[in-house]
Order: C-alpha cells, then sequence, then structure tokens
C-alpha cells in the first residue's frame, strides 16, 4: 500500500483545481438501483450494477469463504434494492448488500470456489433517463486466484486505505511507549513504565506471530528515545494495517485501577483522558525535542479524505478489544475512551492506545509483573486482532 506524505503546494492547487473541476458532482450521493447477473458460461458470470452517476468502484476476493466484494464510493441504495437481491447463480451460494461505511455501499458474493475478475468498466446510458451500469465478469478458477490487486477506477480521489491484498499478511506495528531519557510512569516499586511496555509488547509480538496471519514489528526493540511523530512515521514506512501503541498510566488516586483503550479524538471523552492525552503529548519536550509547532506530516485538507474511514476501523477494533479484556481482566468504567494522542493521529492507518493498568496501584503493579496475567492480556489483544481483520471487509 502507498501512503501519502508531504505534497508540494503547486501540486496540491492543481490537485483540488482538478477535483473540484472535474469530480463537482461528487459531493451528491450516487444511487445503486439494481443488480443483475448474467450467465456467460458454466465458469463465468457478469454482475451488472445500475447506478445514477459514475463513481469509483473497488473490487477484490476473499478468502475463508471465498468471496468477491465490489464496493461503491460515494452511494446510498435504493430502498427497494434490498427487496430484489438477484438470486445465487452458478458458483455463487450467497448475495449481500449493504453500507458498512457512511458512504459506501458493499456487494459481496459469497462462492464455493475461488474465483477471479476482469477489470470492470463503465457503460453509458443509452438515453436520457437510462443509469449508468458497471460491469464486471467473474470467472472460476478452480484454484486460488493470483490476480488479487484491487481494482480502482481513477474518477476522483479515494478517501480510505486501500485494502491488502489476501496475498499479503496484514502488517500490524506495535508502540511500547516512552523509552531512553523518557521513564513514563514510575511504580511503587521503583518499575518503569518503558520497561513494562516493552516487555508487554514483545510478549504480544509472540503470541501474533503464532497465528502465523500477520507480520509484526515495534517501533522499538530496545530502551530508546523515539519521538511521537517518529513513531507515526514507522507505521507510515512500513505500510502498517493496524497500530496499537501500548502504555501504562499511574494516578493521584492510588486505588484507580483497570485497563482502557483509547482512539482518536480531538475532544477527549472526560477530563481523566484529557490530561493523561497532555502528559503522554508531552514526552517529546521531555525529550529535548518541542514539536509541538512542527508541520502536519500530511496536509491537513487530505487528511479530511482518509480519517473518517480511519477513524471507523480503530473504534471497531477497540471495541472489540475492549469486549475481549473483558472476559480477562479488570476495566475501567466506559474502557473505550477518546482524547488526543499525538501517537494515534495518523490520517490513514487504524490506530489505538492500550493502557495496561496502573502502576500508581499495588495490585496492578504486582499483576503486571506476572507472566500468567501478560499472557492473558495478549491473548486478548490477539484474538480482537484475529475479530477485526476478519470483520473488516464483511
Amino acid at each position: 500500500m502507498k501512503k501519502i506524505y508531504l505534497l508540494h503546494k503547486s501540486f496540491l492547487i492543481l490537485f483540488f483545481f482538478t477535483f473540484f473541476t472535474c469530480c463537482g458532482s461528487i459531493g451528491k450521493a450516487v444511487e445503486l438501483s439494481q443488480i443483475r447477473f448474467g450467465r456467460q458460461s458454466d465458469d463465468c458470470i457478469r454482475v451488472v450494477a445500475h447506478i445514477d452517476q459514475k463513481t469509483n468502484c473497488r473490487i477484490f476476493t476473499l478468502q475463508n469463504p471465498h468471496r468477491i466484494v465490489i464496493d461503491f464510493e460515494n452511494t446510498t441504495l435504493k430502498p427497494s434494492l434490498t427487496e430484489n437481491i438477484p438470486d445465487p447463480l452458478l458458483f455463487v451460494e450467497a448475495v449481500r448488500v449493504g453500507n458498512p461505511l457512511d458512504g459506501q455501499t458493499r456487494l459481496v458474493l459469497e462462492t464455493n470456489t475461488p474465483v477471479d475478475f476482469k477489470e470492470g468498466f463503465f457503460l453509458t446510458p443509452v438515453q436520457n433517463g437510462d443509469s449508468w451500469r458497471y460491469v464486471v465478469d467473474i470467472t472460476r478458477t478452480g484454484s486460488v486466484s493470483s490476480t488479487e490487486k484491487p481494482v480502482l477506477l481513477p474518477i476522483s480521489p479515494k478517501s480510505s486505505v486501500p485494502y491488502k491484498t489476501k496475498m499479503q499478511k496484514p502488517l500490524i506495528v506495535l508502540d511500547p511507549g516512552h523509552g531512553g531519557a523518557d521513564p513514563g510512569a514510575i511504580s511503587y516499586s521503583g518499575k518503569y513504565e518503558k520497561n513494562l511496555t516493552l516487555q508487554m509488547a514483545k510478549e504480544v509480538k509472540k503470541e501474533i506471530e503464532k497465528t502465523g496471519k500477520y507480520t509484526v514489528k515495534l517501533t522499538r526493540e530496545t530502551d530508546k528515545a523515539l519521538t511521537l511523530r517518529g513513531r507515526i512515521a514507522f507505521a507510515h514506512k512500513n505500510e502498517a494495517d493496524l497500530f496499537i501503541s501500548i502504555h501504562a498510566d499511574s494516578a493521584k488516586n492510588k486505588n484507580a485501577k483497570g485497563l482502557s483503550v483509547y482512539t482518536i479524538s480531538e475532544r477527549a471523552s472526560d477530563k481523566e483522558a484529557q490530561l493523561l492525552a497532555e502528559r503522554e503529548n508531552k514526552a517529546d519536550i521531555i525529550l529535548g525535542m518541542d514539536l509541538t509547532n512542527e508541520a502536519p506530516e500530511v496536509s491537513n485538507i487530505l487528511i479530511d479524505l482518509a480519517k473518517r474511514d480511519t477513524m471507523d476501523k480503530s473504534s471497531h477494533y477497540a471495541n472489540i478489544l475492549v469486549k475481549k479484556m473483558g472476559k480477562q481482566v479488570k476495566l475501567v468504567k466506559d474502557a473505550h475512551r477518546f482524547a488526543g494522542f499525538v501517537v494515534l493521529k495518523s490520517p490513514n492507518i487504524p490506530s489505538v492506545l492500550i493502557e495496561i493498568g496502573y502502576l500508581s496501584n499495588r495490585e496492578e503493579e504486582r499483576n503486571l509483573g506476572k507472566a500468567s496475567y501478560r499472557a492473558k492480556l495478549a491473548k486478548s489483544i490477539v484474538e480482537a486482532i484475529n475479530d477485526y481483520f476478519e470483520t473488516i471487509y464483511e
């Protein structure tokens, strides 16, 4: 997957001039009104989607079960369509259509065999009042398809991260909080947060690698200093599909305990979340690198094109994780929280920050020192990763 970094000012001007002049209709949602199947041969089905405007269409395949997925951007469903879904045909066993994200319609065809597809194309309306037709041919292969690259028709800029193909393992980046000259929180017995988070991250990495489903990397594998934006840059450079930052908090109230999961928001969910984010975001200043006034890594305008989809996916993983951890360990009340953490501000990589406990609480400090307790946390994190990647493309 390619990530967008800094763009030259003149390119931005040209980009948005082209966008708003050539694609002025994108503000109006496209309506998907009909889906039809046609039998081309015993091994080929033609899918025809009727829409009232041209729009971006993304198509890709998935396994376990075999599926072909077609996403229509900036599109709504005509209400009558849900009552007129075409019946399964040949190797297509089930047909689903829905709106997994605002502004996106998804058609999913479950097949009983591996399939391939030819690049889709548009047919123009024959006369006024007729619809546009998006056409794609799906072919039974009988073996794993080698054509797995998503196809995007170049009508307008993409607003979200491209889907990784099934031939590539999703990449998880684990980010142990603090490090080097920044110890983070310090426990009753003098343990440093930076050491606990690194230990936890390494154990989670091992648990992830046991699945064989993912590639996993750590932002740091030793006690070294990393800037907050350097952690984001690491995730971008490695084209991460999910970013998990691991921390262990402290509180003035020594009785405070429980785990929590944070996703990005400019407005904190409560005062405690706001104060925590402010403390964590000062880590660069502690290291002698005040990045408060640093230029954004990506233009704010381009961030807006991607961040809504990313925030939805971040919250999706966070909600799954809270449920998994809640079965194993104690959580704080309203465990999915929101705050403006710098490390969560990537516009196109789903990101969460996990507070694995309060080092200011004696019981939680003891728990984090137990291999059995850390194993439960690692198991919850990995189970949530599995559920996330199994459901994010449904």
